[in-house]
């Protein structure tokens, strides 16, 4: 069974997940506006930013 976790969201905190253990970058859209890719291996979110 694979691990599970769980990021939140840099714009308003909404806790995104679960998402699943394996390698590589995953992309993330959140209904306030922010999108942000979440690394996997170090279960972090890599980067972000406010859409337009």
């Amino acid at each position: 069974m694979a691990d599970t976790f769980s990021v939140d969201c840099p714009g308003c905190g909404t806790t995104k997940g679960p998402m699943t253990d394996h390698a590589g970058t995953i992309g993330v859209h959140c209904s306030c506006g922010v999108s942000f890719s979440v690394d996997i291996e170090a279960r972090d979110i890599d980067e972000w930013q406010e859409r337009d």
